[in-house]
């Protein structure tokens, strides 16, 4: 049912299967060893104070400047969703969305694909279905591995919480996720899709990180993915939910401009 009504995703999930299935072994191996560290950290004394001597600009630049690492929910937001966890979901799914039309055209298969009955909407919307479900799918793994490690390590974190989290890393992926796709059916080129998002990612985080700093920059936050994805410590205090509509719409205004620039162009040779 699923191969005959959405033959792209479902043949994009076939290929995928095996890289999903590494992503989220390495994922939850990484989540498990920085979990594993929080016994042995948290009985470090003056471990605030440390952090506190280091600049703030470099604690805004490593996405850690509003956490107490001193609690577990502290100490994973600082390890995991102040950086490394966003940069993961992004280097998965801006991937994906580069390769989806864009990676297929410069394969010179787009052509074979199109001379099928399936409209280049269809087959843009069912990429977008599938970077979708593989930042979904990223999603859980990092909530099912904290619901895990969360006793064995004693974070303290509350489930609600985590999914608040992971859900806010979701949405960001799946934004920036769908701008990549969109780059790419809207130029052909994976690698142009690649190196637009990557630089539009890099760019924002900059900013949204310098907003606190710079006087001039200090609006800058409200333009960056990054701010709505884990503002306020989700992992700490709970997710802004209101932010997921916001990475909704910057995903979807994204799409709906590739999908009309795609339509309108001539498919290279």
């Amino acid at each position: 049912m699923i191969v005959q009504h959405f033959p792209v995703f479902a043949q994009g999930l076939r290929d995928r299967r095996r890289s999903l299935l590494w992503w989220s072994l390495g994922v939850a191996v990484y989540i498990a060893v920085i979990a594993a560290m929080w016994p042995s950290i948290r009985g470090a004394a003056g471990l605030n104070d440390i952090m506190s001597q280091l600049p703030k600009s470099i604690l805004d630049l490593m996405g850690a400047s509003d956490f107490d690492i001193s609690t577990g929910a502290g100490y994973v937001s600082g390890e995991l969703f102040g950086f490394m966890i966003p940069i993961f979901i992004l280097i998965l799914t801006i991937g994906a969305g580069a390769a989806a039309v864009g990676g297929a055209e410069e394969r010179g298969t787009l052509d074979l694909l199109l001379s099928h009955p399936i409209s280049r909407r269809r087959v843009l919307l069912q990429s977008a279905a599938l970077v979708a479900v593989e930042a979904a799918i990223f999603g859980t793994v990092v909530v099912a591995t904290l619901a895990i490690a969360t006793p064995l390590a004693d974070l303290q974190i509350a489930f609600v919480h985590s999914v608040g989290a992971a859900f806010g890393i979701v949405m960001l992926g799946i934004a920036v996720g769908w701008t990549a796709l969109a780059v790419g059916a809207a130029t052909g080129s994976r690698s142009l899709a690649l190196a637009v998002t990557g630089s539009v990612a890099a760019i924002t985080y900059l900013l949204g990180s310098l907003s606190g700093l710079v006087d001039f920059l200090h609006n800058a936050k409200w333009i960056s993915p990054f701010f709505y994805a884990n503002d306020g410590s989700p992992l700490v205090h709970g997710y802004t939910w209101w932010h997921a509509l916001v990475l909704a719409a910057f995903g979807v205004v994204a799409l709906g401009v590739g999908a009309e620039l795609f339509d309108r162009r001539n498919l290279s040779n």
